[in-house]
């Protein structure tokens, strides 16, 4: 059954009307992540003085989040702060405005972007089988825990999610019906994910295949089909140079005007003169190549490995989502999957981006390195399920998004801590891992609402993130060294597994530091990111 435009638009407008509710909550309760103070601060450095220098401004990021996080920050009296790099860390010492209500204002524009993705995954979904695929992919999109999470917070991977998945689906639009506007939004879509994270370069990588498998053999498009070949492969190579040219110019357009050319950078080929846009991925290149430790099943490892971000993915994806995933690809092809090649637009950027993320990434700390995946995994499940007439199949597709909607309601509004029932929920998550698939530094708003359940004691505190404790009430004593210590304890679980000393983040404390907690139960565990122990003197 297929709804009727008025009617699928208004189940829309609920999806998208709760979604923007829970991300709204969650942005008024979780404290700021560890990166969000830079993306802050450096976004109004970047609109008042236009410097765009890839690493003394940058930090080694393009600049698209950092103006979405800035843009609130424009219409606000910060008093007379110059303006600087380091200026989020600046604000979150002031009271005028609150942290907080700068905390707030800057996650406005990422939660009016993740809707923005709600609505292109139900176009998207909907052109190619119909509006009530539309509307299942939407619903998978707003019940993710994933993108609950990261839709609340100044997030380049938020950013970067939404733009590959507009970009894709403006790609496929254009194959649909070729003409130069359309081909002008994907340049210029393309161009705008360049500027949102570097995973954004797999794009054009995966793109010129598509366009030159879909020249070759243009089964769907009888007007190419009648052109000889060399005829198609001067149009492909146009329409790839049309592509390049605007998204060139939109890169342009996010540094500043300029590409921002630089040398005597830091880096590699620091004596060249190099774009800025090109630097952050030379730096990239070469600082994956550096070991790091990891945290993961309980133990450490000092190289990543393939199976790190499969793993995450397994236990941070609600069961019922992975569960109708695996039958999709079991499930018969409509006509609709066939014609629109649907396959190829999303599996081909999938695979580029699942292998190089896989096999090439040696930095994977959080499952959020392959959120871009997920909108093209709900409109797969979508366009393959919505099809099939059956009623055990719509049956079985209604309890398993009950399953998925209230898998994501159980663990609000601590939705990044979230792991799925084989992982034995988001208590057991720091099992499996830490860093930002758990504990992010969001969590000590929730921390000063546990302990004025206690009295607000003082706490031996040793704390993962970017604001002040004393902000929220906190009256915390610094947790430093290994020395046990007796009273309230609490502890982030990044520091307790050892990957952080809480006075340096670039810097791990000895092994076995806080052993001296293992025999101890904590009292609490809010957001399950922080720890509180209470340990007597005796």
């Amino acid at each position: 059954m297929n709804p009727t435009r008025r009617t699928a638009w208004l189940v829309l407008a609920a999806l998208l009307a709760v979604f923007a509710a829970r991300l709204i909550h969650t942005a008024e309760v979780k404290s700021f992540t560890a990166d969000e103070p830079h993306y802050v601060g450096t976004g109004l450095y970047l609109w008042k003085t236009g410097d765009y220098h890839w690493y003394t401004a940058l930090k080694l990021h393009p600049p698209l989040t950092f103006h979405l996080a800035s843009i609130p920050l424009l219409f606000m009296d910060l008093g007379d702060v110059e303006p600087s790099p380091g200026f989020g860390a600046e604000i979150l010492k002031g009271s005028s405005p609150s942290p907080r209500a700068i905390r707030f204002a800057s996650r406005l524009p990422f939660i009016a972007l993740a809707c923005w993705g709600a609505i292109l995954i139900f176009l998207f979904a909907g052109e190619v089988a119909g509006r009530t695929a539309g509307l299942l992919a939407a619903f998978l999109y707003t019940t993710s825990p994933d993108l609950l999470a990261h839709g609340a917070l100044v997030s380049s991977d938020l950013v970067i999610s939404v733009c590959y998945l507009q970009a894709l689906y403006a790609f496929w639009r254009w194959w649909q019906e070729p003409n130069l506007p359309r081909l002008t939004l994907c340049g210029v879509a393309l161009g705008l994910a360049l500027i949102a994270k570097m995973q954004a370069v797999l794009l054009p990588l995966a793109m010129v295949p598509m366009v030159a498998v879909l020249a070759a053999r243009p089964t769907d498009r009888p007007d190419l089909a009648a052109r000889s070949p060399a005829w198609r492969a001067g149009w492909a190579a146009a329409v790839l140079a049309v592509l390049a040219a605007l998204s060139v110019a939109t890169i342009a357009a996010g540094y500043g005007g300029s590409l921002a050319s630089t040398s005597g950078a830091p880096g590699p080929l620091e004596e060249w003169s190099l774009p800025g846009w090109i630097r952050p991925l030379l730096f990239d290149w070469r600082f994956n190549q550096v070991d790091r430790t990891f945290f993961v099943l309980g133990r450490f490892s000092s190289e990543g490995s393939w199976w790190f971000l499969p793993l995450g993915f397994l236990v941070k994806t609600p069961l019922a989502t992975l569960l109708l995933f695996a039958a999709a690809w079991w499930l018969p092809r409509s006509p609709e999957w066939r014609s629109a090649r649907l396959g190829l637009f999303l599996g081909v950027p999938a695979a580029v981006y699942l292998a190089v993320a896989v096999f090439w990434l040696r930095l994977p700390m959080g499952v959020r390195y392959v959120l871009p995946l997920y909108p093209l995994l709900f409109v797969f499940i979508a366009t393959r399920w919505v099809p099939v007439r059956s009623r055990v199949m719509g049956a079985t597709l209604a309890a398993a998004c009950v399953w998925i909607a209230a898998s994501g309601l159980l663990v609000r509004p601590h939705y990044l801590a979230y792991f799925n029932e084989a992982a034995g929920g988001p208590s057991h998550g720091h099992e499996f891992f830490v860093e930002s698939n758990l504990d992010w530094g969001q969590d000590l708003g929730t921390l000063a609402r546990t302990l004025a359940e206690h009295g607000n004691p003082p706490v031996h505190l040793a704390y993962f993130g970017s604001e002040r404790p004393a902000s929220y009430g906190i009256r915390a004593l610094p947790l430093r060294g290994c020395a046990p210590v007796t009273g309230w304890i609490a502890i982030s679980a990044n520091v307790r597994a050892g990957l952080y000393d809480p006075s340096n983040w670039f810097q791990t404390p000895p092994r076995d530091c806080y052993a001296w907690l293992a025999g101890h139960e904590p009292v609490a565990t809010p957001g399950h990111s922080i720890f509180v122990y209470h340990l007597p003197d005796s």
